[in-house]
């Protein structure tokens, strides 16, 4: 009996795993110095990146999916999202380099972006 009392103590006392972030999880800025902006609050502010979400200054969406490319760490990106009124879709690629630069490139244009600390 020692062994399933031992077993329920166990299984009460732990806690979930938190779950993994991301790699492009966090605040991103076009310059550096907007890193001391708060997301949202002026166009020079850094955007916000989350498992499942993106805040920007007047639009934010919801991440559906996002599929590891062969590349390494990237992502092709399927977001819905709402801006001043409009509701529209996004499909984007997200690269990763060295945890410190995000690079996101959607309809043609390409977006780079430093990690604030």
């Amino acid at each position: 009996m020692r062994p399933f009392i031992a077993l329920v103590i166990a299984l009460t006392c732990a806690t979930p795993a938190l779950a993994e972030m991301p790699p492009w999880a966090g605040h991103w800025a076009a310059e550096p110095a907007w890193c001391a902006n708060q997301t949202g609050t002026t166009p020079q502010a850094p955007i916000y990146l989350a498992d499942t979400e993106f805040r920007g200054y007047e639009n934010t969406c919801d991440i559906i999916s996002a599929a590891p490319l062969a590349a390494g760490d990237a992502w092709d990106m399927h977001m819905q999202c709402v801006g001043e009124g409009q509701e529209y879709e996004i499909d984007a690629i997200f690269m990763v380099e060295d945890g410190k630069t995000l690079f996101w490139w959607d309809q043609g244009f390409m977006g780079h972006f430093t990690r604030c600390p």
